[in-house]
């Protein structure tokens, strides 16, 4: 297994829905079964007026929530995880900076350093400048910014915030990340197709006439309604998440396994689709329903 270096995870929206449901549990599980928990220090950052302990308490509950009601879960959160209120003023981020460096001095850390933007696209530039402004592009060790999608809402927004990035960090720094490809059906993807004589050999449109991929949601938009009035499930899903599966369905086996290699493969599906008319899309809102018995409410009523 590769070394991980320890580092400290600075997460941005730390008390969001992502971070919640995916980025605790997620992280929590890797700590706990790779053994690096040493490794990986986690700071929370966002808005909300909390304190160490109050999102600590937080965290264990988002993990209690997944699964992992445990001693142990509990004393991960009381040892791994701080918090730091910030906010859209500059002086916020001096703070931040400032709290990055007493947790490294305290913990005895290498100065190594991942800032995890888990927020809405609307908030990438401001923060993203902000952390250039504070100095934070850079420091005693390696530093990693990672951005979810979506990255822009179209090729001009994308390019203006790949601008915005190269300003202050470089592309080696920098993770434009899809967290739907660390599904593990999703990953087993290629296992069961490349490794796997018996489909491979039929894995062609010869032997197969269609391909029907589908997102089975069990949940409401909960409190993310800000996030779809103004992104909206087809810049959530459809144009990465399954695109990604698309690609990983129909692309050709690469020369080998290598991330680079991966992706030209996919460019090569993307870059092969016919454009969608507008005329066979049929767009709509969830109504009223239940789920196991439960009512759920409408998407505008909830």
């Amino acid at each position: 297994m590769t070394r991980v270096e320890k580092h400290l995870l600075i997460i941005f929206g730390a008390t969001g829905d992502l971070t919640r449901r995916k980025l605790l549990p997620s992280l929590y599980g890797l700590v706990t079964t790779k053994d690096i928990a040493n490794q990986c220090i986690v700071l929370g950052v966002a808005p909300s007026a909390l304190d160490d302990d109050s999102y600590r308490s937080w965290a264990y509950t988002a993990l209690a929530e997944a699964g992992h009601d445990e001693p142990e879960a509990r004393a991960w959160c009381d040892r791994r995880l701080f918090f730091e209120r910030v906010d859209r003023d500059a002086r916020s981020y001096d703070g931040l900076r400032r709290r990055i460096e007493a947790v490294e001095a305290e913990l005895d850390l290498e100065g190594n350093r991942v800032f995890y933007l888990a927020l809405p696209p609307a908030a990438f530039p401001p923060v993203i400048e902000a952390l250039g402004e504070a100095g934070l592009s850079s420091g005693p060790g390696w530093t990693r910014l990672v951005i979810e999608k979506p990255f822009g809402s179209d090729l001009a927004s994308a390019q203006e915030l790949n601008a915005l990035v190269h300003r202050y960090f470089g592309e080696d720094q920098l993770y434009r990340i899809d967290h739907y490809l660390g599904k593990e059906t999703v990953q087993n993807l290629l296992t069961f197709r490349f490794s796997n004589p018996m489909f491979e050999s039929v894995w062609n449109r010869d032997r197969i006439a269609s391909v029907e991929i589908t997102v089975a949601e069990e949940i409401g938009i909960g409190t993310r309604a800000r996030y779809y009035d103004s992104t909206g499930v087809v810049r959530d899903m459809v144009q990465n998440h399954l695109t990604q599966v698309m690609a990983l369905v129909a692309m050709e086996p690469p020369i080998n396994f290598d991330a680079d290699q991966i992706r030209n493969e996919k460019v090569k599906v993307v870059e092969a689709v016919a454009p969608i008319s507008p005329e066979k899309v049929v767009f709509g809102q969830y109504e009223a329903g239940t789920i196991d018995g439960a009512p759920v409410p409408a998407y505008r009523d909830e």
